[in-house]
């Protein structure tokens, strides 16, 4: 009876008349795009919303025109005592009830082909986009458990669904795509760390969800093409060795590329319903796949071999241009020798 009172309690219904106002929910990276969206939605719902920024400026928009039961604060993940001071933030304010919701949205996009790449980026990516997340989680881990005390203490109409942590991760975070290696590293690391917890929070009963998009229209997946080739054409790695190696060209292209994945994004409010949907219900899912081209990607990845699928990336794009010129000129050389080598024979046997 005892595991079958365990396996039932969290298939908990949400009650009737869900009290947003006593839901406090943590969302980070709400200087702009998705996180900031995801803020705004839940504190338009009723809940009381507390909104990480980077920036100082995102900070100050926010205060310009205040809101009740809405509070930005300052956070940067890669900053140990940050993330403190948010933790204790979070207890003076939610007090008894505790915290119900921690949405992980932060992250980064560092670098492009891996022989231009620095080790900084890729470092820089996985404290972010993989570290973060796991620190926050780690710092608000006990307001979360104060949230199933306080709830426990009601009377059982009265209570309300258990706390939860949904984490941005990626469609990339199961599956890879050329030149965003280490982005799909911190997502790959991110969803392993989050299975793992998730079972060792169960007696908690703390759910752990995450939320698998696609290429979605925001400043992170779809910047400006100036502010790429700027990006790209600063990398500490673009010597003279690898331009030797693979030529202007090269970069270029990959920029070009980077922005036909993108066109065909789909809408960042369907993430926003997602994440609403994932806070509300009874019993979240694990894993919610986000958009056309994340289904897609996935369905791909569950059916086709990995040899296929490296095979139709290279053929993709070598059919756009994106070939490192030194294969290029090897691959002209080699053809070269081909041509002239019969004439070399025929002429040998002629004399």
């Amino acid at each position: 009876m005892g595991i079958i009172s365990y396996v039932g309690s969290f298939f908990a219904t949400p009650p009737p008349n869900q009290k947003f106002a006593e839901r406090y929910v943590l969302v980070t990276g709400c200087d702009s795009g998705i996180g900031n969206l995801i803020a705004k939605a839940l504190h338009r719902r009723g809940y009381c919303v507390f909104a990480g920024c980077l920036t100082e400026s995102a900070f100050r928009d926010f205060l310009v025109q205040p809101a009740p039961n809405f509070r930005p604060f300052l956070l940067d993940l890669t900053k140990e005592q940050s993330i403190q001071q948010c933790a204790r933030m979070v207890s003076h304010e939610t007090k008894e009830k505790g915290l119900f919701a921690l949405i992980n949205n932060a992250g980064c996009n560092e670098g492009f082909a891996f022989e231009f790449t620095s080790a900084e980026q890729i470092e820089k990516t996985m404290e972010v986009n993989f570290m973060g997340p796991i620190k926050m989680i780690k710092a608000l881990l006990p307001n979360l458990r104060q949230n199933i005390k306080y709830n426990m203490k009601k009377p059982s109409k009265d209570q309300d669904i258990y706390p939860r942590i949904i984490n941005m991760t990626s469609v990339l975070g199961r599956t890879t795509v050329p030149f965003y290696g280490a982005f799909s590293a911190s997502k790959h690391a991110l969803e392993a760390m989050l299975d793992t917890i998730r079972v060792e929070l169960l007696p908690w009963k703390i759910h752990i969800t995450m939320i698998e998009p696609g290429p979605i229209k925001s400043r992170l997946s779809h910047p400006d093409l100036t502010e790429i080739s700027k990006k790209f054409f600063s990398s500490p790695e673009i010597t003279e060795n690898t331009l030797t190696l693979y030529g202007e060209d090269y970069i270029q292209k990959v920029i070009e590329f980077w922005q036909k994945i993108h066109s065909g994004q789909d809408s960042p409010k369907e993430i926003v319903r997602t994440v609403v949907e994932a806070v509300e219900v009874g019993f979240p899912n694990d894993r919610y796949v986000v958009g056309t081209i994340a289904k897609a990607q996935v369905l791909l990845h569950n059916v086709l071999p990995r040899w296929v699928i490296d095979l139709a990336w290279g053929s993709l794009i070598r059919l756009v241009g994106i070939w490192p010129k030194e294969v290029k000129e090897l691959e002209d050389g080699l053809l070269n020798d081909d041509v002239s080598a019969p004439a070399a024979s025929s002429s040998t046997s002629t004399k």
